[in-house]
């Protein structure tokens, strides 16, 4: 960790966070070298077959960084699950959503998000279990406080924005790291936007887009004219601001943005071994918002 410079190791943030998936015992790409000595010269030789696929594909999913958007229909997307189609690749975005790990305190004291969000409609249940349990790495053990037809908007993947110092997230990683300042919590805490709006159902943006807290004139119908457009097409994050009439650094930014935090990669391999992967756009320090300086594996898996 280098806290001198406003630093955090991405080693470092990756443990907090995942720690519970390696007691697990998920497979992570900077323990491979320990998984192979145990393993067979031929599974040695797959998983590394698999491994270098797998840094082939995020080599070429760098240009991404470059696209003011990213969206279902990505080319740059659409032409690697082409290309690697003998392998049934698989790109996916995992962090457009609700992420209950960084929901704020004023999120959920939102009746406008905790009633699409939870069975108990306040989310009272959920502040409870999490005040106990702490952060989560699967959204899974979520599961019992999320209404059904929500739980597919909800995530357990991403970046905690910087105007989110109010939330039991940012309480817990900053006593963990014995640190205050959130610039000296990068690349965990930064200004990427909390979802994409392209990779969601419009619908689930109603509670931000009219949250009477951001003060924006005529919220309903600007509300209703950014669903409308989502409907019709992918927006740009300037197609937000035009739409919503707000400044670039206005807090409904913190939430709506049009680029992917984390990918999910899937592949099988020819030896059939089945790959999943992490990936995470790491923000430039110091960037615009959406700003990329490149995309990084953060973990992965490898099954038989």
């Amino acid at each position: 960790m280098k806290n001198d410079d406003g630093y955090i190791e991405f080693g470092a943030v990756f443990f907090l966070f995942f720690i519970a998936a390696i007691i697990a015992g998920c497979a992570l790409y900077a323990s491979s070298a320990i998984n192979y000595s145990k393993a067979s010269n031929r599974d040695f030789d797959n998983n590394l077959k698999a491994d270098l696929l797998l840094d082939e594909i995020i080599e070429k999913m760098q240009p991404l960084a470059l696209y003011g958007f990213d969206d279902k229909n990505n080319n740059l997307i659409i032409s690697l699950h082409s290309e690697y189609s003998a392998y049934n690749l698989e790109i996916e975005d995992a962090s457009s959503g609700w992420n209950l790990n960084f929901i704020s305190d004023a999120d959920l004291s939102d009746i406008g998000i905790t009633s699409i969000l939870f069975n108990d409609s306040s989310g009272a249940a959920f502040f409870t279990w999490r005040t106990a349990n702490g952060l989560s790495v699967s959204k899974e053990s979520w599961k019992e406080f999320i209404k059904e037809e929500a739980y597919d908007h909800v995530t357990d993947c991403g970046w905690l924005h910087r105007n989110g110092t109010a939330s039991f997230a940012y309480r817990q990683i900053s006593a963990s790291y014995g640190v205050t300042d959130p610039e000296k919590l990068f690349p965990l805490v930064n200004n990427f936007p909390r979802m994409n709006i392209n990779m969601v159902d419009p619908e689930i943006l109603l509670p931000v887009l009219t949250r009477n807290s951001f003060a924006i004139e005529r919220q309903n119908e600007k509300a209703g004219v950014l669903i409308t457009r989502l409907k019709e097409s992918s927006l740009t994050r300037s197609d937000i601001v035009s739409i919503m009439r707000v400044t670039e650094n206005h807090p409904i930014m913190g939430y709506l943005g049009t680029k992917t935090a984390f990918w999910k990669i899937n592949f099988t391999t020819a030896e059939a071994l089945k790959v999943e992967a992490l990936v995470a756009a790491m923000p430039l320090k110091n960037g615009a918002p959406q700003e990329i300086e490149s995309y990084k594996l953060i973990n992965r898996s490898i099954e038989k």
